[in-house]
């Protein structure tokens, strides 16, 4: 998906010049990435909580500093976690923070991405206004999609606020949600965390048990009930 239109050339250099200023000015904190009040861990922890870890390969786009790998090492040892960031510099901090993270420079929307991760995510990616918003989010589910074996997670600023900066960009959920329903069934929608945020999961394994109607990572209290009653439970 190279030359994507949503997110262009002159958006990744701003982006990186923004955020060069502000690491320039705040040095490498939260905040110089636009995270206030310690609430980037609950973020990590809804975006990845859901997906019941264990030794999967996570893809974290827009990784910043990396500081999801801290998260993923205490909470989730056996991870095998990559970030990405278009930004050399916040990543030349992540290397120097977590050194036995796997982190590189790239732009995955200009060059596209080259392997499989079972779960991708996306923190704060889709914040700030860019060329065209919508284009990037629908190229951005397009290519997750495409190179993820279990799904993807993103989150997003909410609509539904009382007021909106002149340089952020806020989703509007509904239409989210139909864009992930282009994907796949199997969609979650979380706006129970935060007011003013929600997350957004596709999961593309869409093969499901055709005589119980059930996924498969949930066959498991289908059969709890045919053990208990001696026949499939119905509904």
């Amino acid at each position: 998906m190279s030359g994507s239109s949503g997110f262009s050339d002159d958006d990744a250099r701003r982006v990186i010049e923004r955020y060069d200023r502000r690491l320039a000015e705040l040095g490498p904190t939260p905040e110089a990435l636009g995270w206030t009040k310690n609430r980037h861990t609950l973020r990590y922890a809804v975006l990845l909580d859901h997906w019941r870890l264990d030794a999967d390969a996570v893809l974290d786009v827009g990784c910043g500093f990396g500081d999801m790998y801290a998260y993923c090492s205490e909470r989730f040892p056996a991870v095998h976690y990559e970030g990405i960031d278009v930004n050399p510099s916040l990543i030349a901090v992540g290397r120097t923070r977590y050194p036995s993270a796997t982190l590189r420079e790239g732009n995955p929307f200009r060059d596209g991405l080259s392997g499989q991760w079972d779960v991708i995510v996306a923190s704060g990616l889709f914040n700030l206004k860019v060329t065209d918003n919508w284009t990037f989010i629908r190229d951005a589910f397009d290519l997750f999609s495409r190179h993820a074996r279990k799904g993807f997670a993103v989150n997003f600023l909410s609509n539904r606020v009382d007021y909106e900066l002149e340089d952020t960009y806020h989703a509007d959920p509904p239409r989210v949600l139909e864009l992930a329903y282009s994907i796949s069934n199997r969609v979650t929608l979380r706006n129970d965390y935060m007011p003013f945020e929600f997350t957004v999961y596709v999961d593309v394994r869409r093969g499901f048990d055709r005589t119980s109607v059930v996924y498969p990572d949930y066959m498991s209290h289908v059969k709890q009930v045919e053990d208990q009653t001696g026949a499939p439970g119905a509904c």
